[in-house]
């Protein structure tokens, strides 16, 4: 039985692509291809890099990005997100990533990451389920879209 059991463990682990700690992702609703991206499984939600974040109208934010296009979008949801400064009020809002050629529906939160070192951050929203990460590795699902 115990061989059993370790053979199904084995068969989920193997089953799930590999994520290393950095990778170039697609927001194809946004235009937006090869963004740089941190992979954090320690925040629960991702977050996408937008300055000059407002509301417009009764459910649509309004930000720019960081290649210099508007975003209009709708507001899924309002939330108050924990990070290193405190906490901060956030707009959420829905879209496509995709990851290793497969495309996955998520919110994202818009954010200003100036400071930060990536446009994008990943987190266990779309992680949890579908991927291992190995922080040794870095842009393999840019790696495998360029092979094809």
């Amino acid at each position: 039985m115990k061989i059993f059991f370790i053979f199904l463990i084995t068969l989920n682990l193997y089953s799930k692509e590999i994520l290393g700690a950095v990778d170039r992702l697609d927001l194809p609703l946004f235009n937006v291809y090869n963004i740089p991206t941190r992979i954090d499984t320690g925040a629960n939600s991702s977050s996408l890099h937008c300055v000059n974040i407002q509301k417009i109208e009764n459910d649509f934010v309004k930000c720019e990005l960081s290649n210099k296009t508007y975003l209009v979008e709708k507001i899924s949801k309002i939330k108050d997100i924990k990070n290193a400064n405190g906490t901060q009020k956030r707009f959420f809002v829905k879209t496509q990533i995709i990851i290793f050629q497969k495309t996955y529906t998520t919110e994202i939160s818009l954010s200003n990451r100036s400071n930060l070192s990536y446009d994008f951050l990943l987190g266990r929203d779309i992680l949890e389920g579908n991927f291992i990460v190995d922080v040794s590795e870095k842009d393999l699902s840019y790696n495998n879209k360029q092979k094809n």
